[in-house]
């Protein structure tokens, strides 16, 4: 307190010390970040046409059975209907007979080959096509006989057989059922639901502002929680923009055995590249229009620049020239003029 007043050097100067990022404009990809649920592509609710008993097969009809292409998922006992075929098959069979002495009297260009068609019919496996007529009058008579209504009765009784067998139409997993072994399933009764476990569909909304950046055929990258990178593309865009959101549904495709159907998943969708462009963090743009950057005397200085597409994290500007020093971090204080020292 006894000492004089102290005294100031007014031309001190403060240098900052600064770390920068040296620009260098380059073509930069932009993309929107979107998220949604992914589904099996191709997902069909099994139905039973037919009434009957669920008899065992191969696999149990369970859920999360896995089943390859054309390999039977469930039966029905067929065994009743069998005979009703069979019966409908003998008498056709009896009808061909019967007419098998006027077509050699009245047809006789064609009898060898009605006669081997008889020989070879059996009640015990499917009706083959019946021979073709080589005339009209041919043709009269077996329609008056009534042999080629018979014919598409007989057809009709086998396509209904095979309904007592649900066929896997594709290879995948069982994710529904609603049956078991020895249960009584009527007609229009659902039984389970089956899907494709190696193809996917994942449906995202984007904005409609980026409607004119969508294209067909783009690769989509999809990381998921396991750290597994998945490849897909876009293989359709609806073309009507959703009123409450004003966003564009977009379908996006990938095909890999590890996804799982109902699976939440956030992808960048590819929008294409900005040409001469230089991509930096959204917290050194200021004001939306400007940033600050080094001199070459070691002052600050403020450069204007265009924002050209904001993500998340970092934003693409136009209006930089190559080999710029750019401050790397925000300087609380920082301004015009400011004096510093770049340090690595």
């Amino acid at each position: 307190m006894s000492q004089e007043d102290e005294t100031y050097n007014k031309n001190t100067n403060i240098v900052h010390s600064v770390r920068t990022i040296k620009t260098s404009n380059t073509s930069n990809l932009i993309s929107v970040k979107v998220n949604g649920t992914i589904s099996a592509k191709y997902k069909v609710d099994l139905f039973s046409q037919v009434q009957g008993i669920v008899i065992n097969s191969k696999k149990d009809f369970k859920v999360g059975q896995q089943y390859n292409k054309n390999e039977v998922l469930l039966n029905i006992n067929s065994q009743e209907f069998l005979a009703t075929v069979k019966q409908s098959r003998s008498e056709l069979q009896n009808l061909i007979a019967s007419v098998l002495p006027d077509i050699k009297l009245d047809f006789p260009e064609n009898y060898a080959i009605w006669e081997l068609y008889f020989k070879n019919f059996s009640v015990n496996s499917n009706t083959k096509k019946m021979p073709e007529p080589k005339s009209d009058k041919e043709k009269f008579y077996l329609i008056g006989k009534g042999l080629q209504s018979l014919y598409y009765s007989v057809k009709n009784l086998e396509e209904r057989l095979k309904k007592f067998t649900l066929i896997a139409p594709f290879e995948g997993t069982l994710i529904e059922s609603y049956t078991t072994e020895g249960s009584l399933v009527s007609p229009g009764q659902k039984i389970g639901t089956f899907i494709n476990s190696n193809l996917f569909e994942l449906e995202v909304a984007v904005p409609s502002k980026y409607g004119n950046k969508l294209i067909e055929g783009k690769e989509v990258l999809f990381k998921s929680d396991d750290n597994i990178d998945h490849i897909g593309k876009i293989i359709r865009i609806n073309n009507s923009i959703d009123d409450d959101s004003q966003s564009i549904r977009l379908f996006i495709e990938f095909e890999s055995s590890t996804l799982k159907d109902g699976m939440y998943s956030e992808v960048s969708v590819p929008l294409g590249n900005i040409e001469e462009s230089f991509s930096l963090s959204r917290s050194l743009l200021i004001n939306d229009s400007y940033i600050y950057y080094i001199k070459s005397d070691m002052t600050i200085g403020i450069q204007n620049v265009e924002p050209i597409f904001y993500d998340d994290e970092t934003v693409i500007v136009k209006g930089l020239k190559n080999e710029m020093l750019i401050l790397k971090n925000y300087i609380p204080g920082v301004y015009d003029g400011m004096k510093v020292k770049i340090v690595d």
